[in-house]
């Protein structure tokens, strides 16, 4: 494949051809001659999106339970529900919401949910790349803590013959999960070499809560028993002391960040600007759309940024915005993606040029975090196969899915 007479996103704005062999980057440059022409005339080439914290199929629950604290969404509303949730549900709410990511650029997502055998089906049918991880607790019963780890294998051993798809071990929390179970995971994902996706420093409610109890905050007693380690992704990490921002750099620690479901659930804005100076590595996701309702990383990239500058301008500009969304996730979750260079697997997206959010053209890397209509991403590659075309996937039948994903939403929250 060559993808031809585009302007390409790589540390600055080029008009150059990009040369994809099999599902690789292997050239840039001008004048490249292949098979298979791509023209992306009137387009900027851009790495596809990479959402590194979702709960895919609540994408059922969007709307259902809005405007509350986040105890009683979880306890009164979602939890009840989640009890209820059938492996068909989970198929049709990973299909919706992989919809959704296709349409908003986004070419590779993490997740952690129920079911994770229907996301790896969905993903895989799609054409979707993803990191899967059952999210995992044993906290009350020891035997729950022994199960999911069996249904991890199961699921690792499915994906083996996949190019798009790896696991990860998701021990919920610290909150949720023994440090034994902890440190069993741990050991287990790095004989395997895979990374570990957790829920740490969300609420302010929370890191209280386990202070009190062991005497110190969630980062520094996981990091006093050897669970920190480079392959730990954590989500939020919403509120960090100096010192906890301090062990995170030292053990190398990525932090999934995710503004909107922290905002809407009134947990806080996460310190990225001081992060990101610390070399802390940074992503973005956009947790599940029962907490953040878009699963749309345009909106999640220009809500971080704009978070950043509230007190200074300057804290934050749109280069480096860019890079948590794509480049910076793909580091994180494993994956040579989210950087258009030669070696990283091919995926990106087209945006449109001539599309009113882009016009005028003064910046085009600003436009990207500032302005960017997601319905002016017009084709999206993944893996080095065109999954959408002008607006259109190309795998899948949207509506059929909307009306199963719709009947199931209605049917799960009338059981």
């Amino acid at each position: 494949m060559i993808i031809t007479n585009g302007y390409l996103l790589q540390d600055s704005i080029i008009q150059r051809d990009i040369h994809v062999e099999g599902n690789t980057i292997t050239h840039i440059g001008k004048n490249l001659k292949g098979d298979h022409i791509v023209d992306a005339k009137g387009m900027l080439i851009i790495p596809g999106f990479v959402n590194t914290h979702t709960h895919l199929a609540m994408t059922l629950f969007r709307g259902y339970a809005d405007d509350m604290s986040l105890k009683e969404w979880l306890y009164d509303y979602i939890w009840p529900k989640e009890a209820h949730l059938t492996a068909e549900d989970c198929y049709y709410g990973n299909l919706l919401g992989i919809i959704v990511m296709l349409h908003t650029g986004t070419t590779c997502f993490s997740d952690m949910y129920f079911h994770e055998e229907q996301a790896f089906k969905a993903a895989q049918m799609v054409g979707m790349r993803a990191v899967l991880s059952y999210g995992m607790t044993d906290k009350g019963c020891q035997e729950r803590g022994t199960r999911i780890i069996q249904e991890t294998e199961k699921l690792s051993n499915l994906v083996k013959t996949s190019t798009l798809i790896n696991t990860a071990f998701g021990p919920h929390s610290p909150y949720t999960c023994s440090p034994e179970f902890l440190l069993k995971i741990q050991d287990r994902a790095r004989k395997e070499n895979t990374i570990v996706h957790i829920h740490l420093h969300e609420t302010r409610a929370e890191i209280e809560h386990f202070t009190h109890e062991h005497g110190t905050s969630p980062v520094a007693f996981l990091d006093s028993i050897g669970f920190l380690q480079e392959n730990v992704c954590a989500a939020h990490m919403v509120h960090c002391s100096p010192q906890d921002l301090d062990i995170l750099k030292a053990r190398n620690v990525k932090i999934l960040h995710c503004p909107s479901s922290n905002l809407k659930l009134a947990n806080g804005i996460a310190p990225v600007a001081d992060m990101m100076s610390k070399g802390i590595c940074v992503t973005l996701g956009t947790d599940g759309a029962a907490a953040n309702n878009t699963l749309d990383m345009s909106r999640e990239t220009r809500l971080m940024t704009l978070l950043q500058k509230m007190k200074d301008p300057t804290a934050f500009n749109a280069g480096s915005a860019l890079k948590i969304a794509t480049e910076h996730g793909g580091k994180a979750l494993q994956w040579k993606t989210g950087k258009i260079a030669p070696g990283y697997r091919a995926d990106v997206i087209f945006i449109d040029l001539n599309h009113f959010s882009m016009v005028p053209g003064h910046d085009l890397i600003s436009n990207v975090v500032y302005s960017l209509n997601s319905s002016a991403v017009d084709t999206v590659i993944i893996d080095g196969k065109i999954i959408m075309q002008k607006g259109k996937i190309l795998t899948l039948d949207e509506e059929a899915v909307r009306e199963k994903a719709r009947t199931h939403a209605y049917d799960l929250l009338n059981r």
